[in-house]
């Protein structure tokens, strides 16, 4: 995982010790992480990428923010989201991460 849950709880302001959402955390962890690498049509790296996997790509802050902004949203909007708000939230994950996209063929 690329995020992890006190950076999460600290950018949702959750306190730390609160403890009660921290499965729903983690699963919106890896939804926000599974979600980007689809979007960007490549594979994400810590630290380096292999040779084997020529579109990989480490990640980086305006990354790691689009996941953040992805996780704020699931966590805020668990019911219904109205199509604006939607909208909103994806607009900004797509400013953040699109650069580093690769189309589809």
């Amino acid at each position: 995982m690329f995020i992890n849950k006190e950076l999460v709880k600290r950018h949702c302001k959750i306190e730390l010790d609160d403890n009660s959402d921290d499965v729903l955390l983690e699963n919106y962890i890896a939804t926000a992480e599974q979600k980007t690498i689809s979007h960007l049509n490549r594979n994400l790296y810590s630290k380096f990428v292999p040779k084997k996997d020529p579109d990989g790509l480490v990640i980086n802050a305006a990354i790691i923010q689009g996941m953040l902004l992805l996780v704020t949203s699931l966590h805020e909007h668990r019911g219904a989201v109205a199509d604006l708000e939607e909208l909103s939230h994806f607009s900004i994950f797509r400013f953040l991460v699109d650069d580093y996209r690769l189309s589809k063929l």
